[in-house]
This record gives structure tokens, sequence and C-alpha cells, in this order.
């Protein structure tokens, strides 16, 4: 794991485990009187997922990835705990100022404040709460594979390629909380959709290269008609970007980086299949990964064919839409966690599902696999069959 990556995981995991211990103290006399203890928990619970997830890059233990699943889960239910409870310490104090409590006599037995009741009943009813609803997520809700059904209709598309069915896997992160098993249930769904084509958009791989090599083994498995396409995403740049690519092409699944191809020319034309780069090696790229180029992906096809584009991150649909008629992206997750509310759509532009803009389709895959808790809550991982007819 990237030292940035560990720093940022630690910024995460510290802030809500310092403003959790604050409150703690505020709220518990016997805390108090263990002030240094509680300090100490509170250091060792929060440098947990960063520590954990730095260690998973030397060995790989699942009793290491058991124990960073369970301290990532800790501190995201923490973190989901924080909002409501903040909603709720707002309440309490307007409702004293409004309604304020009868002061206590000298002589009275010391009991708690109505505030500290209400507060203290808020803070463990919502970490409760969210800690059962990430732990349903992880250990039922990333497996819930599902099937998203799209038809898009493309001007242009060859009648004799009407229905064709293109198979898309994205984020499937193979690694420390993607693997064989997770594998085996989500390929057994991709089989069943009796894919022409199968194309996995980017994030092929967690952290580490060798990876790989379990995902295009599958791929290639499906037996797919035209075989099996795939991109580069941003964790495969943090993985290597040339050696995700060798271990790729060396496997049979092609890999488009700022390329194309063409598929089915013999069925009246056929169509152009586009893949570019991540955005991530326009900030850190390598040697030939320096991040998207659509001319270049646009100048290796025939102008007269329909244009089929796979761009790991969605927003690069600011620059595609309008040259192609299909963008399939994944990188969102679909926001992941989603208790009730998808909180990624106050921040992203393109989080799931289709978008249209200037005549081009986008479809967002929610994801194969997780970053961040091994948890999936209201975004359960998709396996998107897309049907293209001609429009």
């Amino acid at each position: 794991m990237r030292p940035s990556a560990s720093l940022f995981l630690l910024i995460l995991s510290g802030v809500p485990h310092a403003l959790a211990a604050r409150w703690a103290l505020g709220h518990f006399a016997l805390l108090r009187e263990r002030r240094r203890v509680v300090w100490l928990v509170t250091a060792l619970l929060a440098t947990a997922p960063a520590a954990g997830r730095f260690l998973q890059w030397f060995f790989d233990s699942r009793t290491l990835a058991t124990l960073t699943a369970l301290a990532l889960v800790e501190t995201f239910a923490l973190m989901m705990t924080l909002f409501p409870l903040g909603f709720v310490m707002v309440l309490t104090r307007v409702l004293d100022r409004l309604f304020p409590e009868r002061p206590r006599a000298d002589d009275e037995p010391t009991k708690l404040s109505r505030r500290d009741a209400i507060e203290r009943l808020a803070g463990a009813g919502a970490f409760g709460a969210a800690t059962v609803a990430l732990g349903w997520g992880s250990l039922r809700g990333r497996h819930d594979f599902t099937t998203e059904e799209v038809v898009v209709k493309i001007p242009g598309w060859p009648r004799a390629l009407e229905g064709y069915t293109i198979a898309q896997v994205s984020d499937i992160h193979v690694g420390v909380f993607t693997t064989d098993r997770e594998l085996d249930e989500g390929f057994e769904v991709v089989r069943r959709v009796k894919p022409d084509l199968v194309v996995a958009t980017g994030d092929l791989v967690d952290f580490v290269a060798e990876k790989v090599d379990f995902l295009t083994a599958r791929l290639l498995a499906v037996g797919a008609r035209d075989g099996a396409c795939a991109i580069l995403g941003n964790h495969d740049h943090y993985a290597g970007p040339e050696d995700v690519a060798d271990r790729v092409r060396r496997s049979g699944v092609r890999l488009l980086v700022n390329e194309g191809l063409h598929l089915r020319a013999g069925d009246g034309g056929g169509f152009a299949l586009l893949g570019v780069d991540d955005l991530q090696g326009r900030r850190r790229g390598a040697p030939g990964f320096r991040g998207p180029d659509l001319a270049a992906a646009l100048a290796s096809v025939r102008p007269d064919r329909p244009r089929i584009l796979l761009a790991h991150q969605p927003q690069f649909f600011r620059e595609a839409a309008g040259r192609v008629a299909l963008q399939l992206s994944g990188h969102t997750h679909g926001g992941q966690i989603n208790p009730g509310v998808t909180p990624a759509k106050l921040l992203l532009r393109y989080v799931a599902g289709r978008y249209v803009e200037e005549g081009s389709t986008l479809w967002v895959n929610r994801g194969y696999g997780v970053v961040g808790p091994p948890s999936r809550i209201g975004a359960p991982p998709e396996i998107t069959k897309i049907v293209l007819v001609s429009g």
C-alpha cells in the first residue's frame, strides 16, 4: 500500500476516533478517571486500519485480513455514528434553552441530566445500528451479486448484431477482500448472462499486480464468443501499471490502453471497441501509461463504425460525450455504503446507472469488490448485461 494511501487512511480513521474519545470523556465520569487509558486505546484503534492495510502489502494472511476488516468496520461504524449523534447533540442544546431543567437541590441524589441521558442513548443506539448494518453488509451484502440488464439504442448499429450482449464487471479489486470465493460467486452470475463479449472496466486488482492472474483466468473461462477485454483503473496504477498490463496481455485477455479494435467486421461492418488509460496516469503515470488519450484511441479505428468506450472513471464522460455512442465505467462502487441515502451523490456527478449527454450514453457499474470496509449497504455488487440494439 502506498505511503500516501496509508496516511490518508490514518487521517480518515484518526479524526472520528478523536472526536468519539472527547465525547466519551465528556459523558462518562468513569472514563475521565482513566483518561490516559482512553487515549491509548483510541490511538490503537485509530491506527489499526492503516497498519493492517500496510502489513497486508507484505503478508498474505487471512488472520491479518480478518483483523483489518474488523478495524475498518469499527472505524466506519464510528463515522456513521457521529453524524446522527451530532444532530442529536444540537437538538438537546436547543431543548435545554427552550425548556431548561429544574436545578437540583444540594441534598438531591446525583443523577444523569436529561441531555446526558439522551446523548448516551443516541450514541449507543447509532453505533449499534451502524455496526449491525456494516456487519450485514460484510457477511451478506457484498456477496449479493445482482444482474442489471440495460438496453442501449445505438444509431447505425448493424442489424446483424441486433441484441448483441456485453457482460460488464468493474472494480473487482482482487486481493485481500476479493478472493476465490467472491470471484466464483460473481462469475457464476456472469456465465448465466451468456455474453457475446465480457469486459472488465478497471481496478482489476487491489494493490498487488500478481493477483490479476486469478481474474484473467475467470474472464476467459466465461467462454464469450468474442473473448474478454479489459482496461486499467487507478488501483491498477497503484499496483504498477506495467506489471498489471503485462500479466493481462500474457493471459490472452485483450488490454486496451488508448487504443481500439474492430469486432464483428463481417456482420454489417461490426463496431469499434475503445479503451483508455485511467485518469490516475495524468497525475502520476508510468512510461506508456500517462492517462487517457481518446484521440489516439479514435485514430486507431474507422470513423464510420459505432463506438463503445471503456473508461474506468465516469468523470471522463465529460471528454467523451458526443464522441462515442456508449461509455462503460465503474470506479464509484455506487457509493458502496448507502444507509438510506447515497452520500456519494453530494460529491460526484455520476454515481451509478444511466446518464445521457450530447447524444451519448454512460453506464456506471456499481462494482464487484470493495474498498475501505469489506461491506456493501444499499449498493449490491453488480454484473451488467448490456444489450445493444439499433437506434
